[in-house]
């Protein structure tokens, strides 16, 4: 949320989590980097999919989970950050 305090919103869609390490052109108030190590990923080493705004929220972050997908079951399911895992 620092960056968001900062630059006055969350990095758009297009400008992805890489804002957080990176100034993005034509963002002035940046004082960054807020993530000095790299981006990390999810559990199958696939980059996580990052979206803002979202339909739900300022943000989604989301991982296909295994296979790397949209969809599936099981271990191929998507995890998603709008909702708690086990409920």
């Amino acid at each position: 949320d620092t960056y968001r305090l900062d630059v006055g919103r969350y990095p758009s869609t297009e400008q992805g989590l890489e804002a957080l390490r990176e100034q993005p052109d034509g963002i002035d108030k940046w004082d960054g980097p807020y993530l000095r190590k790299e981006l990390p990923v999810d559990p199958w080493g696939n980059p996580y999919v990052y979206e803002s705004p979202s339909e739900h929220g300022d943000y989604a972050i989301v991982s296909y989970g295994a296979d790397g997908k949209p969809g599936g079951e099981e271990m191929d399911m998507d995890i998603v950050s709008w909702k708690d895992i086990g409920k």
